[in-house]
Formats: C-alpha cells, sequence, structure tokens
C-alpha cells in the first residue's frame, strides 16, 4: 500500500489582487485619486474569525486560599457532632407507633403542621432504631469473642479457629444466614465494637447512617480514628447527655448503665481532653466565684438603673425593617425575610456547636468549636446583664454616645463569656438591630472544626488593664515585657 502522505496544515493569508489607478468604467471628468486613497485600495486587509474549534483561554479565576481536603476520619467526625447537635429526640419513647394520619379535604395550617410532626416523629423513630440496631451489633461482637473462649473451654480439643468457626455456625442457625454473609457482616459489626470501644457509646450511637459504608470499606481505620475518637470521648459525653437525656435508654437493650453522667447546661461543664469533664464553678475556686454563673438566653434589663424601658431599643430605626438588608423582620417565620443570621433571628434557633474546655495554661477556659464556622456566620449572641455604671470590671460598651449602656457577664450570660482574646482572632463583634433593638454578635472569620474561638478585646482595653496578653501569636501588640 501506498505510504500516506503527511499533511502539514497552516495559516496562509489571501492575496488580494491591486486594483488599477484608474479603471476602465471610470467616467472620464472624474479626477484621479490621491496617494492615500491608491495605498488604502491596495492594502490587503487581515482579519481574524473565530471559529468554534478554536481553544478559547479559561476566564481568569480570582485568588483564593488553599484548603485541605477533609479526609473520610473528618466527615465521619463532622457527622457524629452534627446529630449530637441536632432536634432528633434519641430515646426508645419516641419508637412507639402511633395510627396512620388520615387527612380528608383541603390541606390547612393545622393539618399540614400534623404532617411536619408526624415527619419528625417518624424521623426520630427511624434515627433510634438505627442507632438500636447499631448498639446490639456491637454487643453481639463482644458475646461472640466471649462465646468463643466458652466454646474452648468446654472443648479443650479445640484450636481457637475450630472454636471460632463452631460459634459462627450457632450464630448463622439463629440468625439464618450463610456463613458467607455472617462474616461479611462480622466485619461491618466489628467496626462498630472498635468504634464504641475508642469513643464510647455516644460516638456509635450519633455516628449516623455514614458510619455503615465507613466499617465496611474500613475507610479511615489506619488514619489515627481511635485516637481521635478518644480525645474527644467525654466530650461526646457531654454534648449527648445535656441534650440528648434519653439517649442513654438505648443502652438498656443490652443491659448496660442508663444512667445520665452529665446533668444541666451542655456550658456547664469544661472538657478537659482526655480526662472527665469538670464542672464549671471547679474551675474557678481560686477566684472565689461562690455565686456561680446563670446561663441566659436573653439579656437581662437592670430594673434599678433603666427600669422598664430597654436602652437598647434606638427609636430612630424602624422597628420592622432591617437596616443590613432593607427586609421585612418579625418572629413569625412566615413573615419575616430577613436572612442575614437566620440561626439566631426569624427563624428556627439552633444549639451552638461550641464546648467550654480548659486551655491548659493562664488563659483557663475558653470556647472550642465542635463544627465549621463559615465566614459571616454568627456564632452567638453576646448576652449579659444590661447596666450602667460600672467600673473595675470587663463590661461591653453599647448604644451611641449621648445614650449608652454597657454589657456585663458577671452573674448572667452565656458561652460568649469564656471567648479568649487573641490579636489574630478567628471571630469579631458586629452590631446587628433585630426589630429595632441593637444587639451585639459574634460574628466568624472562618472558624475550622476543632479550633478555638477567639476575639479581639481591642487596644483600648489592653491600654487599661495592667497584664500582659496571652494569646501566644507572633504578632501579638501586648506581649510580655
Amino acid at each position: 500500500p501506498s505510504k500516506r502522505r503527511k499533511v502539514v496544515g497552516g495559516l496562509r493569508l489571501r492575496t488580494t489582487p491591486s486594483k488599477p489607478a484608474y479603471g476602465d468604467n471610470r467616467g472620464k471628468n472624474a479626477e484621479p485619486e490621491s496617494i492615500e486613497q491608491q495605498q488604502g485600495s491596495n492594502r490587503a486587509v487581515r482579519q481574524m474569525h473565530s471559529d468554534s474549534r478554536f481553544p478559547l483561554r479559561s476566564s481568569r479565576k480570582e485568588p483564593f486560599i488553599p484548603l485541605l481536603t477533609p479526609t473520610s476520619v473528618d466527615k465521619l467526625i463532622t457527622g457524629i457532632w452534627r446529630q449530637v447537635f441536632s432536634e432528633v429526640e434519641w430515646s426508645r419513647s419516641s419508637m412507639c407507633v402511633e395510627p396512620t394520619m388520615r387527612i380528608r379535604g383541603g390541606m390547612s395550617r393545622e393539618a399540614f403542621r400534623a404532617v411536619n410532626s408526624a415527619c419528625l416523629m417518624y424521623h426520630s423513630q427511624s434515627q433510634s432504631s438505627r442507632a438500636l440496631e447499631m448498639i446490639v451489633q456491637a454487643y453481639w461482637v463482644d458475646c461472640y469473642e466471649a462465646r468463643i473462649v466458652a466454646v474452648q473451654l468446654e472443648q479443650g480439643i479445640l484450636s481457637t479457629t475450630e472454636a471460632r468457626m463452631t460459634a459462627l455456625r450457632e450464630a448463622c442457625a439463629v440468625l439464618k444466614l450463610t456463613e458467607k454473609d455472617m462474616r461479611n457482616r462480622l466485619a461491618i459489626w466489628r467496626g462498630y465494637k472498635e468504634i464504641k470501644d475508642a469513643g464510647g457509646w455516644a460516638s456509635l450511637v450519633f455516628s449516623g447512617s455514614g458510619v455503615y459504608r465507613f466499617c465496611k470499606y474500613r475507610i479511615g481505620f489506619d488514619e489515627g480514628l481511635t485516637q481521635q475518637l478518644g480525645h474527644m470521648r467525654h466530650g461526646l459525653e457531654v454534648a449527648a447527655d445535656t441534650l440528648h437525656p434519653g439517649w442513654r435508654e438505648l443502652l438498656g437493650v443490652v443491659g448496660q448503665e442508663s444512667r445520665l453522667h452529665y446533668a444541666g447546661h451542655p456550658h456547664e461543664w469544661v472538657i478537659f481532653g482526655d480526662s472527665p469533664a469538670a464542672p464549671l464553678r471547679s474551675t474557678y475556686r481560686h477566684l472565689k466565684w461562690d455565686a456561680g454563673f446563670q446561663f441566659v438566653d436573653e439579656c437581662v434589663i437592670d430594673q434599678a438603673v433603666f427600669g422598664g424601658c430597654d436602652p437598647r431599643r434606638m427609636p430612630e430605626i424602624d422597628p420592622t425593617i432591617c437596616p443590613t438588608c432593607q427586609q421585612q423582620q418579625s418572629d413569625d417565620v412566615r413573615v419575616n425575610r430577613c436572612t442575614c443570621f437566620p440561626t439566631l433571628f426569624g427563624g428556627l434557633k439552633i444549639q451552638p456547636a461550641v464546648q467550654i474546655f480548659n486551655t491548659g495554661n493562664a488563659k483557663n477556659n475558653g470556647v472550642l468549636a465542635r463544627l465549621e464556622f463559615p465566614r459571616g456566620t454568627a456564632v452567638g449572641e453576646f448576652i449579659g446583664l444590661v447596666t450602667s455604671g460600672l467600673e473595675g470590671v470587663d463590661v461591653m460598651i453599647g448604644g451611641s454616645p449621648d445614650k449608652s449602656y454597657q454589657l456585663f457577664q458577671g452573674q448572667f450570660g452565656n458561652f460568649t463569656r469564656f471567648i479568649n482574646h487573641s490579636c489574630h482572632p478567628n471571630s469579631h463583634f458586629q452590631k446587628f438591630y433585630w426589630k429595632g433593638v441593637e444587639r451585639v454578635l459574634v460574628v466568624s472569620r472562618g472558624i475550622q472544626s476543632g479550633s478555638e474561638v477567639t476575639v479581639d478585646y481591642s487596644d483600648h482595653y489592653w491600654r487599661h488593664l495592667e497584664k500582659p496578653c496571652l494569646c501566644g501569636e507572633t504578632r501579638c501588640r501586648f506581649p510580655r515585657q
């Protein structure tokens, strides 16, 4: 066969024939063209035409900060904390089945509310049933290993492998499974047991549906999973006991202790890493904090100073319109259109995924983020006693110069009282007006899961304080002398 000729492609300029200066069909009385016109008519025109096959240059992207892709272990731990701070009810009492609803006619507000309640109820039942199933399966592995030992004691001539196969066949006969299916399930159930042994029962109960795939393919078990679960074990129990008091009822099915270890408000306990949590009051014995600290959800007005008036209310601001987004504000979710901070105002208030922890240094306690707070989202509201005239104590100044007030967190407040200062913080204070009332919020600058929440106390605060800053940042503005 003849050799195929290699074709070389390329761009070629099309030559344009030059036109004579005087055409034959010009009139006799026509004037000769100028030199510029002659040169213009003889000049070749070069134009570039786009073709659909021509490679296009990719659009220029804005510079971005590279972020590490979360590993499978990070995703599992994030899912556990997300389940802990959810509104799902975890208890055996939520597993009762009620008669099926029968709604006829138009879908009224009450009927739709009943349907929503049914969805929430059966979702809670499904979550509790799934958690109960994993509890029994993890407990089964313990019983299976104990049965292997018992078989060896009963029949001393059997090896460990033979005793294991005997116990496996006994289970297959009851569960009506083949040995292959039983071994596959055993591998998954053994993963449940390893998670339970490392992070306690709470880590398994709140792991969600994603733990099945995690245990089936053994993803991340060699990437430090057990160490991370062990480190956050006591923090998980604090959050589970205080936010979901009924979750330990599920452990009763396998004869485990169902008594709560931690009761009360979730922020009344201080996390000490691998050690059990301690009461908040016990960490301030050196300050003789006998009066205690009361956690409240709303600011308390000092009646002795302001009477029945709220100094945070600004008469010049329309109480129905948000000054930031110019949208309607209302506590009714059907009417509200302001979405500046939906986790705090105008929607379902979500429990902040934070805990009080011991920093291990002179700062004593701090606030630990258990989930990521994207940039611009609210971590929480700065809540305390609204008063005036205090001196020599830490207060937040609010209002205007001619009408100011103080927010004091000495006896009333929330977790924001324990946020430490940093010269390079990951959050900041921001004023926000909700229905004409000034609020002080802690807004994230990009808080990663597992990091301490910090804020800048301002230069004015440190200039009037006779002690050094302990933030430890390389660009600390007030270091130790």
